[in-house]
Order: C-alpha cells, then sequence, then structure tokens
C-alpha cells in the first residue's frame, strides 16, 4: 500500500471542501462568536471537523483497503463528528456530549476490538475483558475529551494531533499494521490541509466536531498500534505521546474542583493560557507547545520497547516538574518578555546601521541578494544538466509553456495562484537534477552551496527585517520543517536515500526563498517570469548541447 496517496488525497480534499462549508457556516448558524475567552473579534466558521472528515471519508473509501475494523472504527468517528457538529451548531449540554463520546467508544470497543488487552510490567499481562473494556472506554473518552479542551489558540490541537498521528503512523507500520498506518496518515493529512486555514490568524475553527473528532483517531489508533497481540510496542507509549494534553486536562480539573467549581466549567487556567499570561505571543505560545509536543514524540519513539512501569515513571516525573515550573514561575512574576528602556546612541557606527536598515538600503539588498542566489543556482545545476529523462523533460516543457501563456496574457499583473505553483516545481526539479546528477565531488557543488547558504542567509535576513508581515515563519512551518527533516531520520524508520535529507534542506531553503521573493515582486514581475522562462529553457535546450 502507498502510504503517500491517502494521505494527499485527504489533503487535498480537505482542502478543497473547507471554503464550499465556509460559505454556507453563517446560513447554518456554524460559527464561532467573539466572547471574553475569545481570542477573535469577528464570527468565525466552525467547519474545520466536517472538513476533515469528508477528507479522511475520500481517502478512506477511495484509495485504502477497508476491513471490519476499519469500518467500525470510521462508523465510530462518523458518529462523534455528528455529535460534535451538533454541539457547534446547539450548543449541547455536557451530558449529550459524553452520550455521543460513549457511543463512538463503545461502537470501536465491543465491534471493532479496540481494547486495552495486554500492560507490559516484568512480563506482558493480559487483562481480563471486565477491566479491559472499561479502562478502554475510560481512555478513548479521557483522550478525546483532553484535546477537545486543548483546542484553545489557532493552529494548536490540530498541530499537536498532526505530531502525535505522524508517530502513530511510524509505530504502526514498524509493528507491521499497514491499515492502521494508512489511517493515521489519512488524518495528518486532513489535519495539515486544515492547518492552511487555521494558523493564526485563523480562517477556519475546527469546532468540537473537528477537536472531538482528532482525539478520539489519536486514542484509537494509538491503541491499535500498541495492542496487538504480537506487539512489542509498550502499551503505555501513548501516554506518554499523548502527556501533554493529558497534563492538561488533569491540572485545570484539579484545580477547578480545589476551587469548589465543576471541573467542566470554563476558565482560562489551560496551559496556553498561562504562556500567554507569561507574555508570549500567539505564535510563540503555540510554536512552544508544538515544540514540546515533538519531544514527547522523539520520547516516545525512543521508549517504545520499556516497560510500563518505566515510562510512566517518566511522564508521572514530566509532571511533576511542568507543574512546579508554572507555579514557581506564577508567583515569581516571571515573564517571557520585560520592558527595557530604549536608549538612543548617535555614534558613527550607529548611525550608519540605522540608516542601512532603512526600507531603501538593506531591505532591497538582501531581497537582491537572495534574487542573485536562486538565479545562480539554477544556471549552476542547467550547466550540469547533460540528460534529461522523458518524464522530467515533458514536465519542463508544459511548465514552459503555462509560463510563457501566462507572460504573453498577463505581463506585469501580479502572480498568479498558477504561476506560484509552477515556481515551486521548477524549485523541486532544480532539487532533483542537482540531487541526480551534480556530484558532491564536482567543482561546482561548492558554488551550489554557496549560492545556497546565500539565498538562505538573504531569506533570514529579509524577513527579519520586514516590517508589513506579508510573509513570516509561522507554527505550520516548524511543523512541516519537523517531519520532513527529522521524522525520517529516526532510526528503524523508512529513511531517506543518500543525500536526500540535504535535498529536503535546500528545496525548504528554496521555497522560503522563492515565498520571500514573490511577495515583494511588485513591479519586477515581468522580470521574474522572463526569469522562470529562462531557467525552464535552458534545462530543455541543455542536454541537445
Amino acid at each position: 500500500m502507498s502510504f503517500f496517496v491517502p494521505f494527499l488525497l485527504a489533503m487535498i480534499v480537505t482542502m478543497a471542501t473547507l471554503p464550499l462549508l465556509g460559505r454556507f457556516a453563517a446560513r447554518w448558524r456554524i460559527v464561532d462568536l467573539p466572547g471574553v475567552r475569545k481570542m477573535h473579534s469577528a464570527p468565525i466558521p466552525r467547519i474545520g471537523g466536517l472538513g476533515m472528515a469528508i477528507g479522511v471519508l475520500a481517502a478512506a473509501v477511495l484509495v485504502m483497503p477497508l476491513d471490519s475494523k476499519d469500518l467500525y472504527f470510521l462508523a465510530a468517528a462518523g458518529a462523534l463528528t455528528f455529535f460534535g457538529a451538533l454541539d457547534d451548531r446547539y450548543d449541547l449540554d455536557y451530558r449529550l456530549k459524553l452520550i455521543g463520546q460513549l457511543l463512538a467508544a463503545g461502537i470501536v470497543v465491543f465491534g471493532g476490538d479496540v481494547q486495552i488487552h495486554f500492560l507490559s510490567l516484568d512480563d506482558r499481562i493480559e487483562l481480563p475483558e471486565w477491566i479491559s473494556a472499561p479502562l478502554t472506554l475510560l481512555f478513548l473518552v479521557g483522550i478525546t475529551n483532553a484535546v477537545n479542551l486543548a483546542d484553545g489558540l489557532d493552529g494548536l490541537a490540530g498541530g499537536t494531533t498532526f505530531l502525535c498521528l505522524c508517530a502513530l503512523a511510524l509505530l504502526a507500520g514498524h509493528n507491521g499494521l499497514p491499515h492502521s498506518a494508512a489511517l493515521a496518515l489519512a488524518f495528518a493529512g486532513a489535519v495539515l490541509g486544515f492547518l492552511r486555514y487555521n494558523t493564526f490568524p485563523a480562517s477556519i475553527f475546527m469546532g468540537d466536531a473537528g477537536s472531538q473528532l482528532l482525539g478520539f483517531a489519536v486514542a484509537v489508533l494509538s491503541l491499535r498500534a500498541t495492542q496487538g497481540a504480537g506487539s512489542a510496542i509498550s502499551a503505555a507509549t501513548p501516554v506518554l505521546l499523548l502527556a501533554l494534553p493529558i497534563l492538561d486536562t488533569l491540572s485545570v480539573m484539579v484545580q477547578r474542583l480545589s476551587e469548589g467549581r465543576s471541573p467542566f466549567s470554563a476558565d482560562k487556567n489551560h496551559i496556553h493560557h498561562k504562556l500567554l499570561g507569561f507574555g508570549f505571543d500567539h505564535h510563540e505560545a503555540v510554536m512552544l507547545i508544538y515544540a514540546i509536543q515533538a519531544a514527547l514524540l522523539l520520547l516516545a519513539y525512543g521508549m517504545r520497547y520499556e516497560s510500563d512501569m518505566v515510562i510512566l515513571s517518566v511522564v508521572t516525573m514530566l509532571f511533576a516538574v511542568s507543574i512546579a515550573a508554572l507555579q514557581l514561575a506564577a508567583r515569581r512574576g516571571w515573564t517571557f518578555r520585560t520592558q527595557r528602556k530604549i536608549t538612543v546612541s548617535h555614534s558613527l557606527i550607529a548611525r550608519v546601521v540605522a540608516r542601512a536598515t532603512q526600507p531603501q538600503y538593506l531591505p532591497r539588498w538582501t531581497y537582491l541578494a537572495v534574487a542573485a542566489a536562486v538565479g545562480a543556482y539554477a544556471i549552476l545545476v542547467t550547466v550540469e544538466t547533460a540528460e534529461l529523462s522523458g518524464d522530467v523533460k515533458l514536465l519542463l516543457i508544459a511548465l514552459l509553456a503555462v509560463t510563457v501563456l501566462l507572460l504573453m496574457i498577463l505581463r506585469a499583473k501580479p502572480l498568479n495562484v498558477v504561476e506560484k505553483a509552477a515556481l515551486y516545481v521548477t524549485a523541486a526539479v532544480l532539487v532533483y537534477l542537482d540531487a541526480a546528477i551534480l556530484h558532491e565531488q564536482s567543482p561546482l557543488a561548492v558554488f551550489n552551496w554557496i549560492a545556497i547558504v546565500t539565498a538562505a542567509a538573504g531569506t533570514l535576513l529579509r524577513l527579519s527585517l520586514s516590517r508589513d508581515r506579508r510573509f513570516q515563519l509561522t507554527p505550520l512551518d516548524l511543523i512541516v520543517l519537523f517531519v520532513a527533516l527529522i521524522v525520517p531520520s529516526l532510526p528503524d524508520t523508512v529513511g531517506l536515500p543518500h543525500g536526500g535529507a540535504l535535498g529536503i534542506v535546500k528545496l525548504v531553503i528554496l521555497f522560503y526563498a522563492i515565498e520571500v521573493l514573490v511577495s515583494r515582486v511588485e513591479m519586477r514581475v515581468v522580470w521574474l517570469r522572463i526569469g522562470v522562462a529562462t531557467v525552464l529553457t535552458g534545462l530543455i535546450i541543455r542536454p541537445l548541447l
């Protein structure tokens, strides 16, 4: 089974479906209105969960072989999504929400054979049914609600569950469970498609339908990945992987009960609220939580064969350290940012630096440096390309035809989405040809890396000097970088071919450099179009010379 296909299909379907659903959100009254506890000031559609459910369903039905356990899982997920959508529309009582969660959990426990059958202490212990079934129901409902409660900032719940789903796909694949791995990647693709609209500032929320769906999916797939009869993976691995939402939920509920309030009452005591209170802005709080979740992913993968007692001891220690650190920071009034008195220097060096960083100087130079570096990289690869395969040649001809046609039609008009896509595909082709043709021993390889490093430095400097914020690093970018560079490098995973990691690094740098060029192209759009057409023409005719 090609795991990439369900991932890609779910992502594309979700991205295409969400704008259509967003048009009907106001009519269906599935919108999130501003409020005291809300971060937004205008109504935002809460249809992300429906879009992700449609994306996963399309991938499952069209490209995945499904067995009876998969069908029970999809039916349970559909039932939970239905109750979540009703909650988004009518704001259901928590008892009705609990009924929907128990219904979904009961479907997979008693129909889909998703249960905590084994625990790993000194030996692998099989649990009796009267313990296994209630324990599994408690776990599924608990994780579903934990992810639901953690959905407080744009991209937060989606990003953390995306990382969890990637880890579960690795565990399931390594454990010989292709159906579970494919389902995990289908959900991951749907989440990535949703995050396109949910990264701060979000234009679409996932709603309870989405947060409950993702929490339930992560809980079910974690049990499927670890509870097989022949599985050597510790049963406590999901607890470590999901330690962050578990810690958040338990700490908030304990605090509410200690204050004499209902554990289901609303407040601002979640971890993300505390980070905001410490002075982190929205992006920084989400990025920090992503980094913690990524560390938990690596830790859970590294400890997957340890006993349950060892893993639970590590989780307990992490809980204790985290709670102590948060309480100590709150008592001492620690803040991430402190107001510093700004002093103005009148020295010659200070005046030169201030003048150089004005928009007409250093930012323009960095832009030109990025353009020159990307152009030099394209020329170097073109010069070294002595032959092309038939499919690559056809792709280049198609890209050239599209670029020339749009150049003739649009001329100085802004780049459209087709041209931007052609730019990214051209960059991917250049990196592919670089890896396939330009050997490390070649004299041009040194100049190749000089061009890439220059493009990276210019891009970072250009972004740091940007004042209009038309393009900036987002938490979604960090997730993509982590999954692309770190996950394939883990031991016993699919791995990358020789030079693959460096190729990904080059491609990521080029993508960001292109984003900088596109965001600042303005009146030079004609020259950008001509430059792309020239590179494509050179790649096509170079093997003929």
